[in-house]
């Protein structure tokens, strides 16, 4: 699934394409699931003719103002990505949506497996809901991390992956976040404490810059077509594969019914 770097990339990437500027047409939505509010009627209507003013990012949503004080609000889902093309050029595989641009291009949202969403809105909270602070942020410090973790019994991975603790962290990122830190993913939010916050803290951001680091050389590297998905984790996910730490392999667990890679030496039980 898309998570920060992710959709963060496809920010900078809509971002160095001029949408922003843009004037939009009336949107062809092939899957009218995908629109979540208004009815997919009114969500067409409302879009055609708006103007985008920018294109902002919240956790793992992508957030365009228009024109006319309203906002296009977008989740990729789980394997979703955006181009933007000529109107001649062949429609990708997937393309499910198709959003036309008044320079004769087309915003295409590929979404091979329907989980994506959007939103047409007064207020992008309503598509946000509660949400933590961004850990790239000054918001993100580990006094706000630390108070957030000490009230909760719940596993750490889990909370990790709650976005009222920290918007954008997901499962990929959470799995490299608690192995840099040597933190078992089995472990309670409320027994991590000190040292151990200021690891976790370090850890998370360090992850998350890599990550968004590693995305932005290879913009640059393949633009104007650069690639949606990477793999800049540390952390094999692959059973029997060894820890880039210590060498021991890896093993898989479920925390909560989400996959989890940890390893069993560098991320001990105890603490």
């Amino acid at each position: 699934m898309p998570e920060l770097p992710e959709v963060e990339n496809t920010r900078q990437y809509l971002l160095r394409s001029g949408l922003a500027g843009r004037r939009l047409g009336a949107p062809e939505i092939t899957w009218a699931n995908t629109v979540r509010r208004p009815p997919v009627g009114e969500f067409i209507e409302g879009v055609a003719g708006r103007r985008v003013a920018d294109v902002a990012r919240r956790g793992k949503y992508l957030i365009a103002p228009l024109d006319d004080g309203s906002y296009l609000v977008l989740h990729l889902g789980m394997t979703g990505s955006l181009r933007i093309h000529d109107a001649a050029q062949q429609l990708p595989p997937m393309a499910r949506h198709i959003f036309p641009l008044d320079d004769g291009r087309e915003l295409r949202f590929m979404d091979p497996r329907k989980f994506g969403h959007l939103w047409l809105l007064d207020d992008p909270a309503g598509a946000t809901g509660k949400m933590g602070p961004e850990p790239l942020s000054p918001d993100f410090t580990p006094d706000a991390l630390a108070a957030v973790l000490r009230r909760r019994k719940a596993p750490v991975k889990a909370l990790l992956l709650e976005q009222s603790v920290v918007a954008g962290l997901g499962n990929l990122y959470a799995d490299e976040s608690l192995l840099l830190a040597g933190i078992h993913p089995e472990r309670a939010g409320s027994s991590i404490a000190g040292e151990e916050i200021a690891r976790l803290h370090t850890a998370i951001v360090t992850a998350l810059t890599r990550a968004t680091a590693a995305y932005a050389a290879a913009r640059d590297a393949q633009w104007p077509d650069p690639p949606t998905a990477l793999s800049p984790w540390t952390i094999p996910r692959a059973k029997g594969e060894p820890c880039p730490r210590c060498g021991t392999p890896v093993q898989l667990l479920k925390v909560r019914a989400r996959s989890t890679w940890h390893c069993p030496r560098c991320q001990p039980p105890e603490g």
